[in-house]
């Protein structure tokens, strides 16, 4: 019986010192925000799931690849809008401190203002660049409808990299969670009074939700961090932004053009049925990526605010993220064929090897955002530009070239050869040398 007890004592102690080393492991700033995205953008791709399937049964084929098409270019015109503020967020609002309010509000309407004049200049030429899309310039309500879902998603893109940035993480599931139920219930809704287009205004209805978040930003966690802020802490100096965003910016435009533009090519290519096929793969997908991309955000967040751990912590990062990329990645290729079921045969029929291939590419897509992330730490904003060029030329070049061969089977081709030569080539020539090199050169650069 004394035998049995001090077993017990035994296993009870070592479970509590488990508990205590993974409480240990949650509660660092790093993983802890960086779960909190991962959680947001796993919440948020569930409930996304939940959305266009129910678009799926609810509307057309058709009309389920031209709203998708239509929130591609929505979110293209929003992305290119904002300049890829949102890295710069992420990376000075650390240090900003007092200063911050002012910084958030002038990367809010720069975006917004350039958001209308880019839905202007994009719906004057419909006829050139997407004419499939004609009907937002069919009436003075879509154009106007249009532009402003266009100026507000750069609110919601931006509001993520403030949290973020504030080390208030946390509060971005809340948000997103928020909004994407509140998405599932307008598709529902209004499938009915809107038959063709309710996929779209659910989508953008949705964004009602930035008004109570975007107060709880600016009344209480902006007042926090700026109080938190040392009274000596350096000004915020306004060129180290400017020197910063425009090349970091370029690198932005290729990832956003190789992510939003390929519905739009597929849509231009082999048709609007198959763009809604290619469209809920592809969204079920891009949430792997989300967490090599989230973990990635919260290493530019630590990275600012201690540089010369950079590289023991950018290792650690790597190996954990890509344990738990490859395990999720590995549960969507087995599950795929069942989980597009659920959309209807047709979808599982065409797009499951398309999930199948761009869930692998998950996998190197981690090497290739942490590679990212850690370049923006060291403000490299070349080597930035150099990566994500490099996949949105590759990936959009040969998805051009492989849809008339392969369908949207060709588009996971492309997505997994561009980020699986990429990261090949970043580990062996730029990540392994740069955890090697002698520790006394701290912070050490990623050459």
């Amino acid at each position: 019986m004394a035998v049995s007890t001090n077993q017990r004592s035994i296993a009870i102690g070592s479970g509590a010192a488990i508990l205590a080393r993974l409480l240990e492991h949650a509660r660092t700033p790093l993983y802890w925000n960086g779960y909190a995205l991962i959680v947001s953008s796993g919440a948020s791709s569930a409930l996304g799931m939940v959305f266009w399937i129910v678009a799926a049964r609810a509307y057309s084929a058709e009309a389920v690849g031209l709203n998708s098409a239509m929130i591609a270019a929505m979110m293209f015109l929003a992305g290119v809008s904002q300049f890829n503020l949102m890295s710069a967020l992420i990376r000075f609002i650390p240090a900003a401190g007092r200063h911050t309010a002012r910084f958030v509000l002038s990367t809010y309407l720069v975006s917004i203002v350039t958001a209308v004049f880019a839905s202007i200049i994009f719906l004057g030429g419909l006829d050139v660049w997407a004419p499939r899309l004609a009907v937002l310039r069919s009436s003075p309500v879509f154009m106007v409808w249009f532009t402003l879902a266009a100026a507000v998603w750069c609110v919601q893109v931006l509001q993520d990299s403030v949290l973020t940035g504030l080390r208030q993480a946390t509060w971005v599931p809340v948000s997103n969670i928020l909004y994407a139920g509140l998405k599932v219930v307008l598709v529902v809704g209004l499938a009915t009074v809107l038959p063709r287009y309710g996929v779209f205004a659910a989508w953008t209805g949705a964004l009602v939700i930035l008004i109570p978040t975007t107060a709880v930003i600016f009344w209480r966690l902006i007042p926090a961090h700026a109080r938190m802020s040392p009274p000596d802490a350096e000004r915020l100096d306004p060129m180290q932004v400017i020197r910063y965003v425009p090349a970091d910016y370029l690198g932005s435009l290729a990832w956003l053009g190789v992510t939003t533009l390929l519905p739009i090519l597929v849509a231009s290519v082999v048709g609007l049925a198959e763009t809604a096929y290619f469209y809920v793969a592809w969204g079920i997908a891009f949430a792997l990526c989300d967490v090599g991309d989230n973990m990635g955000y919260s290493l530019v967040v630590e990275g600012a605010n201690n540089p010369k751990s950079l590289r023991t912590t950018s290792r650690r990062v790597l190996v954990h993220t890509t344990g738990i990329v490859l395990g999720l990645a590995l549960l969507v290729i087995v599950a795929a064929p069942y989980v597009l079921l659920v959309f209807g045969q047709t979808y599982a029929a065409e797009a499951t090897t398309l999930l199948q291939l761009l869930a692998l590419a998950a996998v190197p897509h981690t090497v290739n955002a942490l590679y990212v992330s850690v370049a923006r730490v060291q403000r490299r904003t070349g080597a930035v530009v150099a990566v994500l060029g490099t996949l949105c030329v590759l990936v959009l070049g040969m998805s051009y070239l492989l849809l008339g061969t392969y369908g949207i089977t060709g588009v996971g081709i492309a997505w997994l050869f561009g980020h699986t030569s990429i990261a090949v080539v970043l580990l062996l020539t730029r990540f392994i040398p740069f955890w090697r090199a002698d520790a006394a050169s701290e912070p050490g650069r990623l050459v």
